[in-house]
């Protein structure tokens, strides 16, 4: 072990992770740095580029930059410690210890004396919302721009480093996945989208360890996409390495950005967000938390999917849906017919005028494919548990819910949801029912042989295999 990495681990091994939190000080390792230079390098001269890590921590990116034998190479950091750790152990390096986000874009280039913006600017800015006594320093119109795009300090850097980066410049960043899909981020997710290029997008998943959340490595040029021409390069990171998944047209978005990880991937999410309408067209009932606070009422671990765990499934006039609120891949969507019982809050209610309609929506909210909807283009392939709440459960596409079509797609559901709700959980009958579930859906929504082949290959591998009897028989 070289004595940079000596140094690096003791300091960050130093750290209280109270400091950690407080500050988003988080540092990357070195593998991770060299990943990430080396998807920017073709944009960079060694000679001649100016490097800079505006919130360096321990300088990792430095260091991969200096071993790299680039000859301009800057960074700055609030801690002066991890300033001077930076300054000792890494050559040909200038490295101070200033606020590089609260400060204008020229007071850090007088910094180092330099007149011109930086040609990369790469690293991992904290993540720390600004709230609970965390200031941001800067001028009014950069704080309001930062607080209307999400209130994150990590929104702060990326602000910060765009209008320090030259045009044409390249920038690398790690910032939270959710960054892609959140509706707090849109107003700067959309600047990026029509404003900049960017050249990809790499889906490391929980890479760092306490830290909550999964994140991407967004890379950016300043300059504007060529319409129908620029396309962004998504991968993920398995391996140990950055492996392509698809390139997709940056103009295919126009907000929330979905990691594709194949065409036929795409195929499916642009099949059924043409062809359907959605939960939100259709629902004129109430789509949210429970409210009771009633012992008798049904919270989320009373329920299995198309049962109760604990109590015998009864009929009444109730119009309503109870859906598990806690989420996962591996279990996928746990309802149940609610009739009239109450729910507590940590159960997601869907209510409707007709006890039928209930009963379809039942059926289609424990498919395959309303499951893969969720996982790929609701929360963007995340692994960790997330919410049933009423912004997702609101886009899954709904067949039209009138005409001679719709009568039938309800006589050829509804059997089998009974069929659901009277079988004994988890035997061969409810295996079977299953997948005569998922076969009616699939007839339902009119989906090519090959597109339900891959969607239920892509599910198997996420869901957990007690949901495949197959997988256990």
């Amino acid at each position: 072990m070289n004595l940079y990495a000596v140094a690096s681990n003791e300091y960050e091994n130093s750290l209280t992770e109270a400091f950690k939190k407080d500050n988003g000080a988080y540092y990357t390792d070195v593998s991770l740095a060299e990943k990430m230079f080396s998807a920017v390098r073709q944009y960079i001269k060694p000679d001649i580029s100016t490097i800079l890590d505006p919130c360096c921590g321990a300088g990792s990116f430095l260091f991969v930059a200096s071993r790299l034998e680039y000859q301009n190479i800057f960074g700055i950091d609030v801690d002066p410690n991890a300033v001077k750790l930076c300054n000792e152990n890494i050559d040909g390096i200038r490295c101070v210890a200033a606020d590089s986000i609260g400060q204008s874009a020229k007071s850090i280039l007088d910094l180092f004396s330099l007149t011109e913006k930086f040609d990369c600017i790469i690293g991992n800015p904290p993540y720390v919302p600004l709230s609970n006594g965390v200031v941001l320093n800067g001028e009014y119109t950069f704080k309001r721009e930062v607080s209307d795009s999400g209130n994150n300090l990590f929104v702060a850097a990326l602000i910060r480093s765009l209008e320090l980066l030259k045009d044409g410049g390249v920038l690398s960043y790690i910032t939270p996945k959710n960054f892609l899909h959140v509706a707090s981020y849109s107003l700067l997710r959309r600047k990026i989208l029509n404003e900049y290029t960017i050249v990809s997008i790499v889906d490391i998943g929980q890479y760092f360890k306490n830290v909550r959340g999964e994140q991407i490595v967004l890379t950016i040029r300043k300059k504007a996409q060529r319409v129908g021409q620029s396309k962004i390069d998504i991968r993920a990171y398995y391996a140990n390495r950055f492996n392509a998944l698809c390139k997709v047209l940056q103009n295919f978005y126009s907000d929330e950005i979905l990691l594709f990880d194949s065409d036929k991937d795409r195929e499916v999410y642009v099949r059924l967000n043409s062809t359907y309408k959605t939960l939100n067209d259709y629902c004129n009932g109430y789509v949210g938390r429970g409210k009771s606070t009633s012992d008798k009422a049904i919270c989320g671990n009373d329920i299995r999917k198309f049962g109760y765990k604990e109590r015998a499934f009864t009929e009444d006039d109730g119009k309503q849906i109870f859906i598990q609120n806690i989420y996962s891949a591996e279990a996928g969507i746990i309802a149940v017919y609610g009739g009239a019982l109450e729910a507590t809050q940590t159960v997601t209610i869907f209510t409707d005028g007709d006890s039928k309609m209930c009963r379809f929506i039942l059926g289609i909210l424990h498919s395959r494919l309303c499951n893969f909807f969720l996982y790929r283009y609701c929360y963007n392939r995340s692994h960790l548990t997330m919410h049933t709440d009423a912004k997702y459960l609101r886009k899954i596409p709904l067949p039209p819910r009138s005409g001679e079509d719709f009568g039938k797609d309800f006589d050829k559901l509804l059997p089998i949801v009974a069929s659901l709700e009277s079988d004994e959980y988890l035997t061969k009958a409810w295996f079977e029912d299953i997948e005569r579930l998922n076969k009616a859906v699939y007839e339902i929504y009119d989906m090519p042989s090959d597109l339900s082949e891959y969607i239920d290959t892509e599910v198997q591998k996420v869901q957990s295999k007690r949901w495949f009897f197959l997988e256990q028989h």
